[in-house]
């Protein structure tokens, strides 16, 4: 049993605090039955729209719809998965939600290459196992990919296309653009051989024809000046001489690292001794303002003490003086000093004066041989700095300039060799791509001479014609046993005995159709993929009991043949079918017979009528 394909679970619409409506279906044989008005072809046409047609169901615009603002379809694999396509009625995009209502993505309407998004069409088109198919489209062998609305016209059929007199393999489908006839028929041949043209080379248009003559022309010009500017040259040596170049100039590299550390080396033993000349001149500075400072100091302290000692041999003097009258006013004077202590007094000042002098002199002392020392140092390290000044600018900065000029020179010399190497390179390339290119017309050439393309033949269409005329035969058709089912290559349609399927009236043309989507859906029963089911509207509403033909009269029990026939044979597969004509009685309880009148159609009816 083939695990490819899916088939329609439910349809239903949606909206605000309106009533939930939809139509349930099963495998097998399905068939909506009523009178006109009662939503019928409403709910193929809100299948259709929800398996990716651009068209909105039609019937938007009646009373009874008004309201309603989303459109459900459940469908499920023949693998057993379910999955859920939402859709507003007013359009966009389908979000597709899984069988525990998790939202799994939003498929893109719009079939854009350019766009990385999923659609609708590669959701489907997987599920029946046809993906990434590519279809000729002309005789060119310019191909465009297929998408799901390009096979859909095989399973879904309404009811102005059941009574077509065209062929069913050449219908336009819904897809945007106008399919060309070529196209039509590779899209029939892929269905029934499986065989997509993605394996044909696409012949070139004379515009490209021209460009790619141009491009030729531009290469031959490219080729012949760097074949000028290249003479002469022995490119097989290039490579080893460029292999020579680094090999020297990695050795230079290596003299150079050498030369620098040392001259790192040096340079940081000149920082270290500049930092250090610095630190000890600005602690000379230091030095010579103590001293300095010293000086003026040691020269206040001798004043000091030169002062205390005259205090003291004046205080010695007026000890020595007897007390008297005043010469002048003859008043007793009396001795407000204590000379003896004001001696004393000052003989311990002295004496402190004169150890902070030595101190002074002391400390004094120190601070010279620190004076002596930082200038000793100073002039040992000046000295060693410019030694080192001398080494790195005589020595060391002439290593590396001569060592830096080899690295240049060679370089300089490898970068011609690699430019050379590079043009040689693009010399090649073009000469690849001109031969590419002469390669491509030359067999395009031969091609244009030579193509011959699989068509779409009354051998490929054998075994659909063999099961049409077993379908008929099991209906009872028309004296079907005595008559051969032809095909037509040049109408691309089939024909009863003598007569083109075109030739019939409505009634037997819309059966007739529908008998060869039948066959297509058993075809598909032994292909490594499938559709999985089947809608027709009104596949024997056009057709008529009393119905004269040339040659004979149409049995009255053709109707209830097909519904037989299709409950008999359908059984994993799904046939839905829309229909006022009855359903033999006996087989009304074992298929899926929805039944709707003018009061419970697929929307209730708001007109009351």
């Amino acid at each position: 049993m083939n695990k490819h394909g899916f088939f329609i679970k439910k349809v239903q619409v949606e909206g605000g605090s309106k009533e939930i409506r939809s139509a349930r279906f099963r495998r097998g044989l399905n068939v909506i039955y009523g009178p006109s008005d009662t939503g019928k072809t409403l709910i193929y046409q809100c299948i259709d729209y929800m398996l990716g047609s651009s068209k909105r169901p039609k019937d938007m615009s009646i009373p009874e719809i008004e309201g309603y603002s989303l459109c459900k379809l459940e469908i499920e694999s023949f693998n057993g998965d379910t999955f859920l396509l939402e859709r507003a009625l007013k359009g966009g995009d389908i979000k597709l939600y899984d069988k525990d209502n998790n939202l799994v993505d939003t498929l893109k309407i719009k079939n854009d290459k350019k766009s990385e998004k999923k659609t609708i069409s590669d959701f489907l088109l997987e599920l029946c196992n046809i993906e990434s198919k590519e279809i000729r489209k002309n005789n060119d062998a310019q191909k465009q990919m297929l998408y799901f609305q390009d096979i859909s016209k095989y399973f879904l059929i309404d009811e102005e296309t059941i009574i077509i007199d065209k062929s069913p393999i050449s219908i336009k489908p819904d897809r945007g653009f106008n399919a060309s006839a070529t196209f039509e028929k590779n899209v029939f041949k892929f269905l029934l051989t499986g065989e997509d043209d993605s394996a044909i080379i696409t012949l070139l248009k004379k515009d490209e024809v021209a460009n790619k003559t141009g491009k030729v022309q531009l290469y031959d010009e490219l080729i012949t000046q760097l074949e000028l500017d290249l003479k002469d040259i022995d490119y097989e040596k290039i490579d080893e001489e460029i292999e020579k170049l680094n090999e020297k100039i990695e050795s230079f590299r290596e003299s150079y690292l050498t030369s620098s550390l040392e001259f790192k080396k040096y340079d940081k033993e000149k920082k270290v001794l500049f930092k250090k000349i610095s630190l000890n001149e600005s602690n000379l500075i230091n030095l010579n303002e103590i001293l300095t400072r010293s000086n003026i100091l040691k020269k206040q302290y001798i004043s000091d003490i030169e002062r205390l000692k005259g205090t003291i041999e004046a205080s010695q003097g007026l000890s020595l003086i007897t007390t008297t009258s005043c010469p002048i006013c003859t008043g007793t004077v009396e001795e407000t000093v204590n000379i003896e202590e004001l001696i004393n007094a000052t003989s311990v000042e002295i004496q402190k004066t004169t150890l902070l002098l030595k101190e002074l002199e002391s400390s004094s002392k120190i601070y010279l041989s620190e004076q002596n020392e930082l200038n000793q140092s100073i002039v040992q390290d000046k000295k060693h700095y410019e030694e080192v000044i001398v080494k790195i600018q005589n020595q060391l900065s002439e290593v590396l300039a001569q060592i830096s000029n080899k690295i240049k020179k060679y370089t300089s010399k490898k970068e011609e060799l690699s430019k050379i190497k590079t043009l040689k390179e693009k010399l090649d390339s073009y000469r690849e791509e001109k031969d590419k290119i002469e390669k491509i017309i030359k067999n395009d050439k031969a091609s244009k001479k030579t193509s011959n393309y699989d068509e779409l033949t009354v051998v490929l269409l054998n075994p659909i014609i063999t099961l049409i005329k077993n379908i008929l035969v099991e209906m009872k058709f028309d004296n079907i046993d005595n008559k051969n089912i032809g095909f037509s290559e040049e109408l691309l349609d089939f024909s009863v005995g003598e007569k083109n399927r075109k030739a019939f009236g409505k009634g037997y043309r819309a059966i007739l159709y529908a008998v060869f989507v039948i066959s297509l859906l058993e075809y598909f029963r032994t292909k490594p993929y499938q559709i999985g089911f089947t809608m027709i509207d009104s596949p024997l509403n056009p057709y008529k009991e009393d119905e004269k033909k040339d040659d004979g009269v149409v049995p009255i029990n053709l109707g209830e043949q097909f519904y037989r026939y299709l409950y008999n044979n359908i059984k994993n597969e799904q046939v839905i079918l829309i229909e006022n004509t009855e359903v033999p009685i006996d087989i009304k309880e074992d298929i899926n017979y929805i039944v709707f009148d003018k009061l419970n159609g697929f929307l209730p009816n708001v007109s009351g009528v």
